[in-house]
């Protein structure tokens, strides 16, 4: 049954009620049958249990297991500092978890969003009298009184309409009144009845009754909160690949330890012993710092991000923009300024106008092709027609008014017209009549000023204005001008017909004109676009515009399209159509209703495609939940801000493509600090092994090895992360969603390649030290505890002062170090100076010493250390250099 193409006597029937309402005895049990009238929230989350989650991930278990052990390590051989290792690993996780959490209970806000729209209190009929009550006590079959400046509760078939409009835009995206009507028209669909109202929805002007026919979640307003609610965003790329980097992190640790367990017990060495020293090595190969500098370095994109206008909300979403392959772009506001520029008037008469100047400034010059003695005279009736019939104003830098009829406005500014109109009567535009006109004096003659589009004006005009008298509008005459209005529209104008009477009546018009008003493309655009296609990412631009002026915004702008699809085209394809479409052609998409972009969302997404989706209104909201990256505009709905990754804040595609920039630069800073931490790992083990299987001294302490995780390696790894982006980061491929930042390449470099050489130095600098200050092989406890310490201190320094040289060698992944200003990054000179102090302290400051089990090495001693830093930065350059030379693509100037 559709209810809106139901008469008003069967409707009333069908719902077993009365133009005078129900009687308060149904009430109660239709309560019972249909529940209350309200936007239904998906189960209460239980935030304790949501903060607790984030300790089970794979990554805090991880750290957890390594804190537990350093806990039990420390209880079989105490006073080694395990226990502040385990304390310090503890603290990081708890950290962490709380940002995460945080991050997630202000993103979780889509459901409080759509609930405000929704009002409380309402007028309804009931046995005759109108009563006050709670919106949530509605139930169908009630007669909802509406009035002006109303919200409404539930969606309703109109009884009674007096001049009643309603604002559906947090339905249909659509900004203009819609008048309601008694009959449905052709309507095929709820949303597309002229007879009914919807909860969400307000009204703007008039009055009426309806019969309320669905509440709560049957709603069109509660289908689109069920959509938003239901679609689960899946695991970003980043999540994805922590939960890898711990697998294997993990499986490394236990390998490790179990090998070594078993070499140590079958050495003669004793559970015990075994024990603790698997034990040991075990939180070794745990990188305390990868998780804490992974946030932050998350955060501080998202800082920079939000100076270019892109805020994010999911920190992890941030890495996802690098692996964009798609972005679903609107056309007005994003690609264009949402300014709209009056640049052309074609004259009935044959002249041709240009105007100069863009945007709403007044500033501008006529030029008037085919001119004649009545042509000044004429232009200024049609921009008085446009001027006087419109709602919009501009007023000492004050913009008030709809964009289009503003261009209007700027251009009779740019005549300088000031005659004043005596306005008598206003028949106000709607998107069904899709025309407005003004009944009113100028100079004392009473006129009727038309504007609207142009097949609405065209059968309501009869004549025309031509060079000297007012003609009959024949069939010449419409091919002619029709001819004017196609080139205005191939050449992606949007186009109004201007015509006037000295009758109050929108019929018999003399047609005087069509203005050709321009969205301004932004200038930026262009090579916004440009960089995308370099960067292997195709834009696909979804408006509401007509095909012929999308396309033509589109060639203006560079957008590489094949073609142009309709809204009621998508709405007749499967989404396997669709998806098989898309995946052989990129689409303009035209007439496209908000609703639509969640189909096409799906499709790419099943294409293997990451998404980046824009979107400003409620109706947005599923579809930019769908996408892998939600953009919502700056100027859109609160919902569709809640149900985004990212905000938009100055509405400019030019801001995504950065964003994107920085989400690609993210990736690769991962991968660099990530390498860059996992190389000190192996100094770190190392020692321990050698210690274990060689009559040494105990070469490095758990506490040193915490020094080097939580101290010397977390600032430069986040001045890393803070890196600037590659000069070829943009004319890459997109990240590929199974693209891995633990890949071999890390392993490689991070592992057995700076790490080996970091090792070796950190060896080096302890048996050199040892050597030289008269110590023999095979003495294994060191009877003076403070040269074991000096002993101790040169391993750490080994590998801390070649950590040093590391960090700048690894500022770029693919070029040299000379291709970078050492001065780009401010970040890492004052980490380095941070590290420096650091060492400082280590050697000089007697509490740190007392912690840390350090102690003053004589500065003879410390060149020792000179020669690997220089190693790791000649060999990694150099590797470098050599590998971009087999790979020629990322050879670029």
């Amino acid at each position: 049954m559709r209810a809106y193409e139901l008469s008003a006597d069967r409707l009333l029937k069908e719902f077993r009620t009365t133009g005078n309402g129900l009687a308060l005895s149904d009430i109660k049990k239709r309560q019972a049958d249909f529940g209350k009238n309200i936007i239904e929230r998906k189960k209460e989350k239980n935030y304790y249990k949501e903060y607790f989650k984030q300790y089970i991930e794979f990554f805090p278990i991880l750290l957890e297991i390594a804190g537990v052990l350093a806990f039990i390590a420390e209880y079989y051989q105490p006073d080694q500092g395990n226990d502040i290792l385990g304390y310090a690993i503890f603290g990081a996780v708890i950290i962490n978890a709380t940002f995460t959490f945080w991050q997630n209970f202000k993103a979780d806000k889509a459901m409080e969003a759509l609930l405000k729209l929704m009002p409380t209190i309402i007028k309804v009929k009931r046995e005759g009298k109108v009563l006050e009550v709670d919106a949530g006590e509605l139930v169908p079959g009630d007669i909802i009184i509406l009035e002006e400046g109303d919200k409404i509760a539930a969606d309703g078939v109109l009884l009674e309409s007096n001049e009643l409009y309603i604002n559906t835009s947090s339905l249909n995206g659509e900004s203009k009144p819609s008048k309601r009507e008694l009959t449905c028209k052709d309507a095929k669909r709820e949303i597309d009845a002229k007879n009914m109202v919807f909860a969400g929805t307000s009204v703007v002007n008039g009055s009426g009754e309806a019969v309320v026919v669905a509440t709560s979640m049957a709603t069109e307003f509660g289908k689109i909160a069920t959509l938003t609610s239901n679609i689960e965003k899946g695991l970003t790329p980043l999540e994805k690949e922590i939960i890898n980097m711990t697998k294997i992190l993990t499986v490394l640790a236990l390998i490790a330890g179990v090998v070594f367990f078993l070499l140590g017990y079958f050495s003669g060495k004793g559970i015990l012993i075994a024990a603790i020293f698997a034990l040991s090595l075990i939180v070794a190969n745990v990188p305390e710092g990868l998780l804490p500098t992974i946030t932050l370095s998350l955060s501080l994109a998202s800082q920079r991000m939000a100076k270019k206008n892109a805020l994010i909300k999911n920190l992890a979403s941030v890495q996802t923009l690098g692996s964009v392959t798609t972005i679903c772009t609107d056309k007005t506001g994003t690609l264009t300024k949402n300014e709209m520029t009056l640049k052309e008037i074609y004259l009935t008469s044959g002249e041709k106008v240009s105007i100069s100047g863009d945007g709403y400034e007044i500033k501008g010059e006529f030029t008037i092709n085919n001119k004649n003695d009545n042509s000044d005279r004429y232009i200024k009736r049609l921009l008085q027609a446009g001027l006087f019939n419109s709602r919009a104003s501009i007023e000492d830098d004050k913009i008030i008014g709809d964009p289009t009829e503003l261009a209007i406005v700027a251009a009779a500014k740019k005549y300088d017209l000031k005659e004043d109109f005596e306005k008598i009567k206003e028949n106000p535009f709607s998107s069904e009549r899709k025309m407005m006109s003004t009944f009113g004096k100028i100079e004392g003659k009473e006129i009727l000023l038309v504007k609207g589009a142009p097949e609405v004006i065209f059968t309501k005009a009869t004549h025309y204005q031509d060079t000297d008298e007012i003609k009959k509008l024949d069939d010449d005459a419409r091919k002619a001008i029709q001819k004017e209005l196609e080139d205005f529209e191939d050449r992606a104008y949007r186009v109004l017909a201007i015509a006037i009477s000295d009758r109050d009546e929108e019929e018999d018009l003399t047609l005087i004109g069509l203005v050709a008003i321009m969205d301004i493309a932004r200038p930026e655009v262009k090579d916004a676009l440009a960089k995308c296609y370099s960067a292997g990412i195709r834009t696909i631009m979804i408006t509401g515009d007509n095909a012929n002026t999308a396309a033509a915004i589109g060639r203006q702008i560079g957008l590489q399209y094949d073609g142009v699809i309709t809204g009621d085209k998508v709405a007749q394809m499967s989404t396997e159509e669709l998806q098989e479409l898309l995946e052989e052609k990129t689409l303009i998409f035209a007439r496209m209703a908000s609703n639509q972009k969640l189909k096409i969302a799906d499709a790419l997404q099943k294409n293997g495609e990451v998404v980046a989706m824009t979107g400003d209104g409620v109706n947005d909201s599923p579809s930019l939940k769908k996408a892998d990256i939600g953009i919502a505009m700056g100027s859109g709905t609160d919902v569709a801000k809640e149900s985004s990754d990212m905000i938009l804040l100055d509405d400019n595609f030019n801001s995504i493509v950065s964003a994107i920039e920085e989400g690609r630069t993210v990736y690769f800073n991962i991968k660099k600090f990530v390498t860059y931490i996992l190389s000190s790992n192996v100094p770190e083990i190392v020692p321990y092994i050698l210690s274990f299987f060689l009559k040494i001294p105990n070469p490095l302490s758990v506490i040193q090895i915490l020094s080097i995780d939580l101290g010397s390696d977390m600032l430069p790894g986040l001045a890393l992360g803070s890196e600037k982006p590659e000069k070829n980061i943009m004319k890459r491929p997109p990240v590929g969603k199974d693209e891995k930042i633990l890949d071999w390449e890390v392993f490689k470099r991070g592992y057995f390649f700076i790490g080996i050489i970091e090792a070796s130095a950190a060896m080096f600098a302890f048996m050199s030290f040892l050597f030289s200050h008269g110590w023999q092989y095979g003495d294994v406890n060191l009877s003076d505890p403070v040269f074991h310490a000096q002993a101790m201190t040169m391993t750490l320094l080994g590998a801390v002062t070649s950590q040093l040289a590391n960090v700048w060698t690894m500022r770029s992944w693919d070029f040299n170090i000379w291709t970078i200003s050492w001065k780009s990054n401010k970040t890492l000179l004052f980490a380095w100076g941070a590290v420096l102090v650091w060492i400082y302290m280590l050697l000089n400051v007697e509490a740190v010493q007392k912690v840390f089990n350090t102690a003053h090495v004589p500065t003879t001693d410390l060149w020792i250390l000179l020669p690997f830093p220089v190693l790791i930065l000649i060999s990694h350059e150099t590797y470098k250099y050599l590998r971009l030379k087999k790979m020629q693509y990322l050879n670029i100037d």
